[in-house]
């Protein structure tokens, strides 16, 4: 039933080489890509509301030259890599390949999927040290009016009983924030971890107006989450995040220590390397599919911009900055039973 939980564990020797790393770009400025992202593919089977990557993406990295730019990002110094969207990662028919590619250069793998695909993948799946489902009411499949929801919940059950550690991500609409006990209930009942998103513009555009929390109903949310958290331990995101998100919620946010295009970044599906997903096509592209990883790496600069709330990229700037909580927050995740199963 997947890889025994000791094996999917944030390790002392992963610990040590991402302190190494931090050590090593403070005294040195040496950056390394400690965690990449690829945007797997630009196909999609939904028409989400609040992502338009479609309009900027429009061809895949070839398999063979995938496979062989993880290997260089692992070289490079990577201790993660994750596999995400733009579009649906499942619909690559070689999805499988690069996981267990990956797990075989010691990397933590995980997957960012609208899990309506899993049931078909379990087997390409199983050896993730990580799964996340996105499941909200924005999620929507193309030339069809049927709720996805029922499938992708019944699909995410489906990976958790199969052993894979499973994390379901909403995004912080209005609907979310005003059913949020729902999601505190599917995660009680099923065992999932919780791990949710604010509202954002993704590659350059907005999310509409009528998806939008007012202030007041994210706080309530937020209150309420961090009290779940608390009393169950079942959401990933610190409440240090929490209470940034509701203290600067559209509000513009001021120039703050970002570590984009110095510990993590983005590969899009067509090859083009990004500091991070918010800037992809803004920012000036360096490709990774004519030239060495590193050698794309070197160019690297980190975004000009005003920061960001996206969940991960502010924990990730947390983690890198040694900030004791979101510390002590990862690493009790990493031994949390709801995930890893004994």
């Amino acid at each position: 039933m997947g890889e025994p939980k000791d094996k999917r564990r944030f390790t002392s020797g992963v610990r040590f080489k991402a302190l190494r790393a931090v050590l090593s770009y403070k005294f040195f400025r040496k950056s390394r890509p400690l965690s990449m992202t690829f945007l797997t593919t630009h196909k999609c089977n939904f028409d989400c509301q609040t992502c338009d990557i479609h309009k900027f993406i429009q061809k895949d990295i070839p398999s063979e030259r995938f496979r062989q730019i993880i290997r260089e990002v692992a070289a490079a110094g990577a201790i993660r890599v994750s596999f995400t969207g733009g579009g649906e990662p499942l619909l690559r028919d070689d999805i499988g390949d690069l996981i267990r590619l990956s797990k075989s250069l010691g990397l933590i793998v995980s997957l960012v999927t609208n899990g309506y695909f899993l049931d078909r993948k379990l087997e390409d799946l199983r050896s993730l040290d990580l799964l996340l489902v996105s499941y909200d009411s924005t999620k929507a499949l193309k030339n069809t009016s049927e709720s996805p929801l029922p499938r992708i919940l019944e699909n995410a059950i489906l990976a958790k009983k199969s052993g894979i550690p499973v994390v379901l991500q909403p995004l912080l609409t209005k609907d979310t924030c005003l059913n949020i006990e729902h999601f505190f209930e599917l995660s009680r009942r099923h065992g999932f971890v919780l791990s949710l998103q604010p509202l954002e513009n993704w590659y350059q555009g907005s999310s509409p107006e009528n998806l939008k929390p007012t202030r007041e109903e994210l706080t309530s949310a937020i209150e309420k989450i961090i009290a779940e958290k608390k009393k169950f331990h079942n959401i990933l995101n610190t409440v240090r995040y929490f209470r940034t998100l509701q203290k600067l919620w559209e509000r513009s946010l001021t120039k703050g220590k970002c570590y984009a295009g110095i510990y993590f970044a983005s590969i899009t599906a067509d090859g083009y390397l990004y500091a991070c997903n918010p800037v992809i096509k803004r920012d000036p592209s360096i490709s990774v599919l004519d030239q060495p990883f590193e050698t794309a790496w070197k160019q690297l600069r980190p975004p000009a911009c005003g920061g960001c709330l996206w969940n991960c990229h502010h924990e990730l700037n947390n983690i890198f900055s040694l900030d004791l909580a979101t510390i002590i927050n990862l690493l009790r995740f990493s031994r949390n039973r709801m995930v890893y199963r004994s």
